[in-house]
């Protein structure tokens, strides 16, 4: 129960973080479409931001990353072992950004299509 617990408290910091990045950091969108991460999950799934929302873009590129932000990090709090944590960090860091983010952009192209 405090895995979960403490999975919820993460995934809500990291949520809240990225939204007020988002929001008060960059107010322009043009500067946000500058991000390599944003221009990369654009470019991969040959996204429209005309048709799909660049706000929409960017709600989806931060519940993905706090997703897999507290995934990792609860996960890594409770092994013991600092070179099992540094391993399981890793893979598990990139099995999670392949996978959601996959999903995520098929999902949107998707429904960029309707």
């Amino acid at each position: 129960m405090k895995y979960l617990i403490d999975f919820i408290l993460f995934f809500i910091g990291f949520l809240i973080f990225y939204l007020l990045y988002y929001k008060y950091t960059k107010k322009e969108y043009s500067k946000l479409k500058d991000g390599d991460y944003i221009k990369l999950f654009i470019a991969r799934y040959d996204l429209d931001v005309r048709k799909t929302k660049f706000k929409t873009i960017l709600k989806v590129v931060a519940f993905n990353n706090s997703f897999i932000l507290a995934v990792v990090t609860t996960l890594v709090l409770y092994i013991k072992g600092y070179m099992l944590k540094i391993l399981i960090s890793f893979v598990l860091l990139f099995i999670l950004i392949y996978s959601l983010y996959e999903i995520t952009g098929r999902y949107l192209k998707k429904k960029e299509g309707k």
